[in-house]
C-alpha cells in the first residue's frame, strides 16, 4: 500500500481467510489493523472472516470488540456474524451477553434463524435456565421456524441435567411427532437420565426403541444402562450386559470396569470386584485413580484396612499416583477404623503434601480425633488449619460442636455456634439439633428452648433424637410441656411432640 498498491476487498478477504483457516486469527487481525491504518475499510465479508476466525479459537472478547468497531464504522453485521458471536458467547457461558446481542440483532430488523435460536437454547440449558430456553423455543416456533435435531437435543439434555426426565420424555415424544428422528445422542441422553433417576425399566424401553430405529448404542449408552442396573441392585443383569458389550466388538473402557467394580463393592461382593480388577489389567485396560478409590473405600468399609493400605502403597508401582480423593478415601478409612495415628502420618507425608491439602482432609482427621476422644488434638488442628488460611465449613463446625457437646463443654460449643455465623458460615439444621441435644442432656431447658425458637425462625425442624427427648421431658414436666406448646412449631411437629394421649394427661 505504501507503493501505491491498493488491494481490493476480495484479495484481502482471501488473505485473511487463509490465515483464519490455519488458526492464525490473531495474526489476521494484526494484518487487518495495519491495513486499516493505511486507509483500508473492510466490508461485512472481511469482518465476518475475522470474527468467525476469532470465535473459532475462543477469542470471544476480541470478536465482540471487532463487532463493535465495525458497527462504529457503519458496517452492518449480517446473520453469519451474529450467529458466530452469539454461539461463542454462549459456549463461554456468557449467555446474558449473547441474549443482549440477539435483541440488538432483532432491533435492526434481522430475522434470526434456527442456528441462532439453537445457540441461545443450548446456552441457556447448559446453565439451567430452562424456562428461558423454552420461551425462546416457543418464540422460534411462533415465527414459523421449524426446530431441528440440534435444538431438540439441547432441550432434552438441559432437562436431563436437572433430572427432569418426564419433561425430557415429553420433548422426545414431541420431536418424534414432528417427524424429527432421534439420533444416538438423543437416545443416550435420555437413557442416561432415566438410569440416574432409577427409572431403569423406562430406560430399557428407550434402549429397545433405539435398536428398533436402527441406531447403534454407543459404549456410553451401555455404560449408562449398566450404571442404572448397578444402582438399583440388579447386578446379574448388569454383568450380563457388561459381557455382551465385548461380544459385539466394542472395547470396554476403564469407566465401564469402574461401574461394575463399584456395583460389586456397594453390594459387598468384594471378591467379584477384585476378579474384575485383575481381568481389566490382563486385558490391557489400565486402572485409574477412581478404580483404586472404589476398591480402597470398599476394603476400608469392610474393616480390611491393612489390605486397603497395601493397595494404596502399590498404586505407584502400577503407574498411578494417588490424587486428592484417594487420600481422602484412605484417611477416612484409617480414621473410621481407629488408626488415627497412621492417618496423621499419611497426612503429613511428603507425598500427601504434593497433593494440596483441603478442608475435606482436615475434616476427616478432626472427626477421627473426636471419635477416639482426642478432643484437644482436634482443637489444635482446627486452630492450625484456620491459621493456614483454610476456612472451616458447616460440616467441620458441626464435627467440633458435636465433640464439645459430648464432652459436656456446652459453653464452648455455643460460642463456636456464634463464631461460625460471625465468620460467614451459616449453621444448618444439624448444627442446631446437635447443640439442642447437648443442652437437653445437661437439663439446661432454658437454653434449649431459646435455641428451638431460633431454629424455628430459620425454618429448621428438630430431628428424631431431639423430638424424642422433648416428648420425654413433656411427659414428666407439665411446665415444660406448656412452654413447648407456646413455641411456634409446625402443626405436624406439635402432634408428634404432644400426641392426644399426652395432652389428655
Amino acid at each position: 500500500m505504501k507503493r501505491g498498491f491498493e488491494p481490493d476487498l476480495v484479495t484481502v478477504g482471501r488473505l485473511l481467510n487463509g490465515l483464519c483457516v490455519e488458526g492464525k486469527a490473531l495474526e489476521a487481525v494484526q494484518v487487518f489493523d495495519r491495513m486499516s491504518e493505511g486507509g483500508f475499510r473492510g466490508d461485512v465479508f472481511t469482518y465476518g472472516v475475522l470474527i468467525g476466525g476469532l470465535c473459532k479459537i475462543r477469542e470471544t472478547d476480541l470478536a465482540l470488540k471487532l463487532y463493535r468497531k465495525m458497527v462504529e464504522r457503519n458496517c452492518e453485521a449480517d446473520l453469519f456474524i451474529y450467529s458466530r458471536i452469539i454461539d461463542s458467547l454462549c459456549k463461554d457461558r456468557l449467555v446474558d451477553e449473547g441474549v443482549n446481542i440477539f435483541f440488538e440483532m432483532v432491533s435492526k430488523g434481522i430475522t434470526p434463524d434456527v442456528v441462532i435460536y439453537s445457540c441461545l437454547v443450548n446456552g441457556l440449558c447448559s446453565i439451567g435456565r430452562l424456562k428461558e430456553a423454552v420461551k425462546f423455543f416457543d418464540e422460534m416456533v411462533g415465527r414459523g421456524i421449524a426446530a431441528d435435531l440440534v435444538m431438540y437435543n439441547s432441550l432434552i439434555h438441559g432437562f436431563c441435567q436437572e433430572g427432569m426426565w418426564k419433561e425430557a420424555a415429553r420433548i422426545f415424544d414431541w420431536m418424534v411427532g414432528e417427524g424429527i428422528s432421534p439420533d444416538e445422542v438423543t437416545f443416550t441422553t435420555l437413557i442416561d437420565c432415566l438410569c440416574k433417576e432409577g427409572k431403569v425399566g423406562k430406560a430399557h424401553e428407550i434402549f429397545a426403541l433405539m435398536k428398533r430405529k436402527g441406531k447403534e448404542p454407543t459404549l456410553y449408552t451401555y455404560n449408562s444402562l449398566m450404571g442404572g442396573l448397578c444402582m438399583t441392585g440388579r447386578l446379574d443383569e448388569a454383568a450380563k450386559l457388561f459381557g455382551s458389550i465385548a461380544d459385539q466388538g466394542i472395547e470396554l473402557s476403564v469407566y465401564s470396569y469402574n461401574i461394575m467394580i463399584n456395583g460389586y463393592c456397594k453390594s459387598w461382593k468384594i471378591d467379584e470386584a477384585f476378579q474384575l480388577f485383575q481381568e481389566m489389567k490382563v486385558k490391557g485396560c489400565k486402572p485409574n485413580a477412581v478404580t483404586y478409590n472404589i476398591l480402597i473405600g470398599a476394603l476400608c468399609r469392610g474393616g480390611r484396612v491393612r489390605t486397603a493400605k497395601k493397595m494404596f502403597d502399590e498404586m505407584h508401582v502400577c503407574g498411578q499416583s494417588p490424587i486428592f480423593s484417594t487420600y481422602a478415601v484412605m484417611l477416612d478409612g484409617l480414621c473410621k477404623n481407629g488408626h488415627v495415628d497412621e492417618a496423621m502420618a499419611l497426612f503429613h507425608s511428603p507425598e500427601s503434601n504434593r497433593c494440596k491439602s483441603g478442608i475435606e482432609l482436615y475434616s476427616i482427621l478432626i472427626d477421627g480425633m473426636c471419635r477416639t476422644g482426642r478432643l484437644e488434638e482436634a482443637r489444635d488442628m482446627f486452630n492450625e488449619m484456620s491459621k493456614k488460611g483454610f476456612v472451616p465449613d458447616v460440616v467441620l463446625y458441626n464435627i467440633m460442636i458435636n465433640a464439645l457437646c459430648k464432652k459436656g463443654m456446652l459453653l464452648e460449643a455455643d460460642k463456636l455456634l456464634i463464631e461460625m455465623e460471625e465468620k460467614g458460615c451459616l449453621p444448618d439444621s444439624i448444627s442446631f439439633n446437635i447443640i439442642i441435644q447437648g443442652f437437653l442432656r445437661e437439663n439446661n431447658i432454658h437454653k434449649a428452648v431459646n435455641l428451638l425458637e431460633e431454629m424455628r425462625r430459620r425454618n429448621f425442624t428438630p430431628n428424631e433424637a431431639v423430638t424424642s427427648m422433648l416428648i420425654q421431658l413433656a411427659v414428666g414436666d407439665p411446665q415444660f410441656r406448656a412452654t413447648l406448646e407456646s413455641l411456634p412449631v409446625p402443626d405436624a411437629l406439635q402432634e408428634e411432640i404432644f400426641p392426644r394421649k399426652i395432652c389428655r394427661m
